[in-house]
């Protein structure tokens, strides 16, 4: 896999009311001809833009997305793209979108139920309960516009798709963000005394045996939980995390088969 710096491409970022222009270097894939904001890009803006050439892109529950926005964000992995990977979604006209579970049960069940509504607050599509490491049915939004991702589940900060009514999706590819440690955590077990290897050595050589590219990763690291020993919240096992986006070639039904069993190597208990 060969990754070329080839040029910029238009970002918009949907903030409430507010829209913030600008542009990012892109990678093109020598495979999949696909320009791919990098993981840094998504981190810092919350936001993705898909290429056309994009088939399926996978939204992933990111773990601790049952937790109170307001109150608990010292809970969460980071406080950029928290709840989703990314917290804004553009996407061309076309494009299938998959919701993938990752939210750890561990202590108690975490199930969400995620609705995607229209600019009139209209359920367009729901998830149904989607239990931890399942994937929901794709779904292709039926016009161009900007919908709301609403979880009826929990409280959790507002997240956006546009389907962009001047760009079509003309590929197969699936794109999708993954959350790991960055480092081997000194506890790997989850509370059932289950052991999870995920970190990122792990994961780079895991998702390219199961037929995934790494496209770009970013390490950081989040800490804001002043009465929190080494101020990380200990659920999070360590406050240094990476954020990486993946694509695959392969069947969507077996990518996500594969990638349920990526979330459940992963070491957040």
């Amino acid at each position: 896999m060969i990754l070329i710096l080839s040029g910029t491409v238009s970002l918009i970022l949907f903030g409430g009311t507010n829209l913030i222009s600008g542009t990012i270097a892109y990678a093109t894939s020598t495979n999949a001809s696909a320009s791919i904001p990098s993981a840094d890009v998504v981190h810092s803006s919350e936001s993705m833009k898909v290429h056309p050439s994009v088939g399926t892109f996978v939204i992933l529950i990111a773990n601790e997305a049952h937790e109170n926005w307001s109150d608990e964000k010292h809970k969460l992995i980071t406080d950029k793209n928290s709840y989703y990977v990314p917290t804004n979604l553009i996407v061309p006209n076309g494009t299938a979108l998959v919701f993938l579970h990752a939210d750890a049960p561990w202590d108690t069940p975490n199930p969400h139920t995620i609705e995607i509504q229209d600019s009139t607050g209209n359920a367009v599509y729901s998830t149904g309960q989607l239990d931890y490491t399942l994937s929901s049915e794709p779904i292709v939004l039926p016009s161009p516009g900007t919908y709301n991702i609403v979880d009826k589940s929990y409280d959790t900060k507002e997240a956006k798709i546009t389907v962009l009514d001047n760009e079509t999706s003309n590929g197969n590819g699936i794109i999708g963000g993954f959350y790991t440690p960055t480092n081997q955590v000194e506890n790997p077990e989850d509370n059932d005394g289950g052991s999870h290897p995920g970190s990122l050595r792990y994961y780079k050589e895991a998702f390219n045996n199961e037929g995934f590219d790494i496209l770009s990763e970013y390490n950081f690291t989040y800490a804001t939980c002043d009465y929190c020993p080494g101020e990380y919240w200990p659920d999070n096992k360590s406050g240094e995390h990476t954020l990486f986006i993946y694509s695959t070639q392969q069947s969507i039904s077996d990518a996500l088969v594969k990638l349920g069993k990526l979330v459940k190597d992963n070491v957040y208990v």
